[in-house]
């Protein structure tokens, strides 16, 4: 495959600075002094069990929301089941620091909802703690496990099912028996995607005072002015991170079961009237708590205000926009080189998985380790240059699922097209352009839109490498909540969710129109 050369040359920068990166950061995380008196084992351990207690609460109750639901739109009939099959999942539009500050603004001593329970004698308990912060936390982030689940329900769940009651089992049972522990592996891999997410999330845990590593890390950056004691919390939680990854993949191949894609249609399970009653309100009030309550407490808080800053955050929205763009930009072309290098170079394979494996690291990690990169290796600030190290961070961060979308549409290409086009003078350009680039154009414009929402719901990150004096607006969203200004944080929190809400939509069809990627 000589036409994939040059995409090969055009890879390599990226593969060196990914790898350089990652050396750097181990070597000033791990072999540089710090102040042992800020990073105490009490402190340490405090840390750990936070993190570890939150995120392990987190992806246990957003799979027993998440499992269920997937389960019952898929095999289940009842009135409203195909609009509850994808508004189930609008909650993944809110950042999680956004659902944390309006819940915690709805449930506050001085909200209307607590006085009025106070005046009859109910006392609403403090969400402000682990066990809150789960439920918010799996709140927010369940649809990754649902669309996961559901996805693969529909792509084996048909044939299995139809086995399973072929042999006398009931539905019940066949779910159970069957249908659960083929779908094992999908269940475990969204809790890892919902660990991974809560263990990045910074403004949320913030503002309902949970003390995490990406907390810790802030602080020692920016409270402390403790650099290298950020990076060596950082690389902590980088360790915590592998360890996941690890988990994930020995669960996942432990429990694996064979089974088959198929294209079989079925007729779904007829329920009793009370039954189907039972699941409709159940649904109903689900829609109603992830996604209607908290649209409208935005609402509310935003146009209640007498003089209205809607407008006044449009500058923001624009430097959202920018870095949205240009992290989609840069993620999906470098994502495009890594996809075609690896189709090409067997010998490349191991350092191109490395280097597009960064999803799974926070971005508090990753922008922790260009910071004392920059100042240890260049004596500078990677912030003078303007946004250019936010956007490498971001590309770093989301390299994973571009990489994947595209790398995927490429295994799609049969051997005997790739055969007939060598026999072909084709030079490189027109061989990308003429064959390759029509294949995975459907997955490019998959991962430019995956990038921009991930990229400018990012909050640490941007937190931590933003230029002075240039917000957006999750950077605006944390510092209103950081000083409980609830009302102020809703004018660049709907802004957020009314794009987020735009590519959510857009993602779907996309991938209705694509299922093969």
């Amino acid at each position: 495959m000589q036409n994939l050369k040059i995409w090969t040359y055009l890879s390599l920068p990226w593969l060196s600075f990914a790898i350089f990166f990652f050396c750097a950061f181990f070597f000033i995380a791990f072999f540089k002094e710090i102040d042992s008196t800020y990073i105490s084992n009490s402190y340490l351990s405090g840390l750990f069990f936070n993190t570890i207690m939150l995120s392990l609460g987190s992806a246990i109750l957003s799979s027993l929301i998440a499992v269920p639901l997937a389960i019952l739109v898929t095999f289940y009939k009842f009135p409203g089941q195909k609009f509850f099959s994808w508004a189930l999942s609008l909650s993944i539009a809110f950042p999680a620091y956004v659902y944390a500050f309006i819940y915690v603004g709805i449930f506050e001593y001085a909200s209307p909802i607590s006085e009025y329970l106070r005046g009859i004698q109910i006392n609403l308990p403090s969400i402000k703690n682990i066990y809150g912060a789960s439920i918010i936390m799996s709140m927010a982030l369940f649809p990754y496990i649902f669309l996961l689940t559901k996805a693969q329900l529909s792509y084996v769940g048909a044939g299995l099912f139809k086995a399973a009651k072929s042999l006398g089992d009931s539905n019940l049972t066949a779910i159970r028996r069957v249908i659960i522990p083929s779908i094992k592996p999908t269940i475990y891999a969204g809790m890892a995607l919902v660990i991974f997410e809560t263990i990045s999330d910074f403004g949320g845990v913030s503002t309902l005072r949970v003390e995490t590593f990406t907390v810790g890390i802030y602080d020692a950056w920016f409270g402390y002015q403790n650099y290298f004691s950020a990076a060596r919390l950082a690389g902590y939680l980088l360790i915590f991170v592998l360890f996941i990854i690890f988990l994930n993949r020995y669960l996942g191949a432990k429990s694996a079961t064979l089974a088959t894609k198929t294209a079989e249609t079925y007729e779904r399970i007829e329920l009793s009237t009370l039954s189907q009653c039972t699941f409709t309100i159940m649904c109903a009030l689900l829609f109603i708590v992830i996604f209607c309550v908290p649209l409208t407490q935005l609402m509310i808080w935003h146009f209640g205000e007498i003089e209205s800053t809607f407008y006044q955050n449009f500058d923001i929205f624009f430097n959202s926009l920018l870095i949205g763009i240009s992290a989609a930009i840069f993620t999906v072309f470098f994502a495009m080189s890594l996809s075609l290098s690896y189709k090409k170079s067997k010998v490349l394979r191991p350092i191109i998985s490395i280097s597009s494996s960064g999803y799974a690291v926070p971005g508090s990690v990753i922008s922790a380790g260009l910071l004392v990169g920059f100042d240890f290796l260049f004596n500078t600030s990677i912030t003078l240059y303007g946004i250019f190290g936010l956007i490498l961070c971001l590309s770093l961060r989301f390299m994973t699922p571009a990489f994947n979308y595209i790398s995927s549409s490429l295994a799609n290409i049969s051997k005997s097209s790739e055969n007939a086009l060598k026999t072909y003078s084709k030079n490189s350009f027109k061989a990308f352009t003429l064959f390759y680039l029509p294949q995975m154009r459907p997955a490019i414009s998959l991962g430019i839109m995956i990038v921009f929402i991930e990229s400018i719901k990012e909050q640490p990150a941007t937190l931590l490498l933003r230029p002075v004096g240039f917000d957006t607006l999750s950077t605006k969203i944390y510092n209103y909540t950081s000083e409980g200004q609830w009302e102020m944080a809703s004018g660049p929190s709907l802004l957020l969710i009314f794009l987020s809400l735009i590519f959510v939509y857009l993602i779907n069809k996309n991938l209705d129109l694509n299922k093969n990627i």
